[in-house]
């Protein structure tokens, strides 16, 4: 009777079976949520075109969708008390056994020995054999929604109708339009021409709205380098294209200035060419210290033919007050570039009051 109890206990008790359920993400999908747009700070950009233009970016919220796949585990591990009592039988029927061997005889020891040897070892073996964990899929439990990180979601113009853009101690004052664009080009301060044999200096420009606001940006030297060609191409309005030098060009320079309605500057440069060969990619630099407004400014002349005369005119947009503040004499000259370095090195120049 005894030994079939063990028995019974080796087939039903030998392990512990545990179940538990397991849930992994699958994937995770990202959903925007288009009427949760809202500003970033606004922002002065450069197009691939070489026009300033003023934005705001905007930002969406989003939605984290996870789906989950469930697992059950089915975890089958040795039943340690079983292994115990199969021990402890198992030993003392070894005992029991021995002792009987010592006798020859197996009454009255031998045959209980025997018995719970025989019932032990199943008792004592059965838990370490069986053992693992199994894995089986089940129904797919449902997602989660959770709140996601904001993500760019477009731009839209900046509304404001004028700015006014210093970088370093050089003032430009200019309208906005309804796109957002600036009327005045930052190749109005940085010299295209060389943009295209070199990457200029970053341009660090500080911009004041119309309303008050302040924006701070940088345009990167790549940037400006990326953009030049398209800028000469259409921006300059003039033939800025190259070719070899054979005749050495002279040019001979002239200035004038005017406040005209607006308010604005009108520059006009004259070029005459009295050398025998042709000058190419020219321009000129304007240098006025003391006027801010007008200081700084790139004037795109282009090809003079030998012989030739060219007048080369740049209107500078300028505020009420920097209007009111060119009334007196001024200091005005423009300093010659060309693309084969034959310009004068001696500047025109104008004094007078504007």
């Amino acid at each position: 009777m005894r030994a079939r109890v063990l028995v019974v206990l080796a087939v039903t008790g030998c392990h512990v079976v545990t179940q538990s359920e397991t849930l992994r993400p699958e994937r995770t999908e990202r959903i925007r949520r288009a009427d949760a747009a809202h500003p970033a700070p606004p922002a002065l950009v450069l197009t691939t075109t070489g026009e300033l233009r003023f934005i705001e970016a905007l930002r969406c919220a989003t939605d984290e969708v996870v789906a989950r796949t469930r697992t059950i585990e089915i975890a089958t591990r040795p039943n340690l008390a079983t292994f115990v009592v199969g021990a402890i039988a198992t030993s003392i029927g070894g005992v029991l056994v021995v002792r009987a061997v010592a006798d020859r005889e197996l009454a009255p020891f031998g045959y209980p020995g025997i018995a719970l040897a025989g019932g032990g070892l199943p008792l004592a073996i059965g838990p370490w054999i069986g053992n693992g964990v199994e894995r089986r899929a089940a129904r797919d439990a449902p997602p989660v929604r959770r709140p996601g990180p904001d993500e760019p979601c477009g731009e839209r113009p900046l509304a404001a109708r004028s700015a006014v853009i210093h970088a370093g101690t050089i003032e430009m004052y200019g309208s906005i339009a309804g796109d957002g664009r600036f009327a005045i080009s930052p190749f109005a301060l940085v010299d295209a021409f060389d943009a295209t044999v070199g990457p200029p200096p970053p341009l660090d420009l500080r911009a004041t709205l119309d309303d008050g606001r302040a924006i701070a940006a940088i345009i990167d030297r790549a940037a400006l380098a990326a953009a030049a060609p398209a800028f000469l191409a259409r921006g300059a309005g003039v033939d800025m294209h190259v070719e070899p030098l054979r005749l050495v060009p002279d040019l001979v320079p002239g200035l004038r200035a005017r406040v005209v309605d607006g308010p604005s500057v009108q520059l006009v440069v004259t070029l005459r060419n009295d050398g025998p060969g042709p000058a190419w990619a020219v321009r000129g630099h304007i240098v006025a210290p003391a006027v801010p407004a007008i200081d700084g400014r790139v004037v795109y002349i282009g090809a003079v033919a030998n012989g030739a005369t060219l007048n080369r005119e740049l209107r500078i947009p300028i505020s009420d007050a920097a209007a009111g503040a060119l009334r007196g004499a001024v200091d005005i000259s423009v300093e010659l570039r060309d693309a084969h370095g034959t310009a004068p090195t001696t500047p025109a120049r104008f004094r007078g009051s504007l």
